[in-house]
């Protein structure tokens, strides 16, 4: 308990956060612990939007860094890996350099992707220059960012209606959100693990855990669902990360929520760029554009009046609640009624009305645990994006006041990872990276 913190405080706070992590060549690492000593992806898109307030070549080159790994095919991988050593997942796991053709080989990726944050960072980044400066830089990230997007089109959208599938957890940003294990659960856990699951030897498997030694086991992934993806890394490295492949034999083929949403509003963005430099949209964009809209209201539900995930497999909803029902809003503007049960869910105390906004997971879930990274804590990057989501849809009050309780509860808490909705105590990481980024960006707006 810290207390009332000073604005300017909390901001040189921030600051120092950012200027701890940062690792000299460009890019920053998400904190200071052991736990994520590599570069992940929309880790450092939100960086750059901290960082363009104080430092806007710095900004740029945070934004232009993950883009060093590109894969042939224009997708950009979700953790470009350093010469750290000891990472749980790390390069010995994914072997992408050695089974795609469409990897680099001088760098290590994963070979998958996460939520398309570049386009949103590139503009907001645009926004501080002189019009000279926005062109240039427009037009130096434009070609990059146009291919990750085509490549979400072209090798993820097997229906051709705008909605894009997601092949592993970690891939939306929200890795064991309660949706996805939903499914894990239920479709694709391995053998040997409902076995450990149901004998009691999580504990016994815990042990060897590398990611425990930095935070405490209850405030990660279980030990047996961790295993369940990491299964799922051999699937897909098996079929060499080739998406025809996946396609036709991998198990896990989500319609993502998450996604979707970040990659309908990263077109918007996408598209202002492009309207900037005289260039037009190629036709797979903007067929995806118009069709999206309507694709996504496949994903809603009437009678709880949310937004969930499909299973692309069974082409069934899956109806289990998560803080990605309202990052519809941050897609795009919906209609009012839409809004309007949006907004029950987010005031009902039952739910997601609580003291610390916005839990990742229903205060009534059956997954719900105040202090488990994606299954029940607050996270300013999705408080970050509904806020902006809901005065885009004419809510300003609600967005004001939603920007004002998570800085609150950075200041009462620190730059700490995620945080418990119930009490407001910060769990995760410390130094954590994009907490501070998003409270200087918030705080360059908004008082506490």
């Amino acid at each position: 308990m810290r207390g009332y913190m000073h604005k300017m405080d909390l901001l040189e706070e921030a600051r120092a956060v950012l200027a701890k992590n940062d690792m000299g060549e460009g890019w920053t690492r998400p904190t200071s612990i052991s736990l994520y000593p590599h570069q992940w992806l929309w880790d450092s898109f939100f960086i750059a939007i901290g960082l363009r307030h104080y430092d806007v070549k710095r900004a740029m080159a945070e934004v232009r860094s993950p883009f060093r790994a590109q894969w042939k095919n224009g997708m950009v991988p979700h953790i470009i890996f350093s010469d750290a050593k000891g990472y749980h997942a790390g390069p010995e796991r994914w072997k992408s350099s050695k089974t795609s053709l469409n990897a680099p080989r001088d760098i290590e990726t994963t070979g998958i992707t996460q939520p398309p944050m570049a386009a949103e960072a590139t503009l907001r980044i645009g926004e501080l220059l002189t019009p000279r400066e926005r062109r240039k830089w427009y037009r130096e990230m434009y070609p990059k960012i146009l291919a990750w997007h085509e490549w979400f089109y072209r090798e993820r959208d097997p229906d051709g209606d705008g909605l894009v599938v997601v092949v592993h957890s970690w891939e939306t940003g929200m890795d064991n959100t309660p949706p996805w294990m939903e499914i894990v659960h239920k479709y694709a856990m391995p053998f040997w693990a409902r076995l450990a699951a149901a004998a009691g030897l999580d504990k016994v498997l815990e042990r060897f855990r590398k990611d425990t030694a930095a935070v405490p086991a209850d405030e990660r992934i279980s030990t047996v669902d961790l295993h369940a993806v990491y299964s799922h890394i051999r699937s897909l490295r098996r079929l060499k990360y080739d998406s025809v492949a996946i396609m036709a034999k991998h198990r896990l083929q989500i319609d993502s929520l998450i996604i979707n949403c970040i990659l309908m509003r990263a077109n918007k963005h996408l598209a202002a760029i492009a309207a900037e430099l005289g260039e037009e949209l190629p036709d797979i964009i903007q067929c995806a554009m118009e069709r999206a809209p309507q694709a996504l209201e496949s994903l809603w539900d009437e009678e709880t009046g949310q937004y969930y995930p499909r299973n692309h497999v069974t082409g069934e909803l899956v109806k289990v609640s998560s803080v990605a029902t309202f990052l519809s809003l941050y897609a795009q503007k919906l209609p009012k009624e839409r809004v309007k049960a949006l907004l029950k869910h987010l005031h009902n105390p039952e739910t997601f009305g609580a003291e610390y906004p916005i839990p990742s997971a229903p205060l009534n879930s059956p997954y719900f645990k105040p202090h488990c990274y994606w299954q029940g804590p607050t996270w300013v990057n999705t408080n970050w994006m509904v806020a902006d989501g809901l005065e885009r849809n004419g809510q300003k009050r609600e967005a004001h006041l939603l920007r004002q309780k998570t800085l609150g509860m950075v200041a009462k808490g620190g730059m700490y990872e995620y945080f418990s909705p119930t009490d407001g105590s910060p769990a995760g990481a410390p130094s954590f990276s994009w907490t501070a980024a998003l409270t200087i960006d918030l705080l360059h707006s908004h008082s506490l």
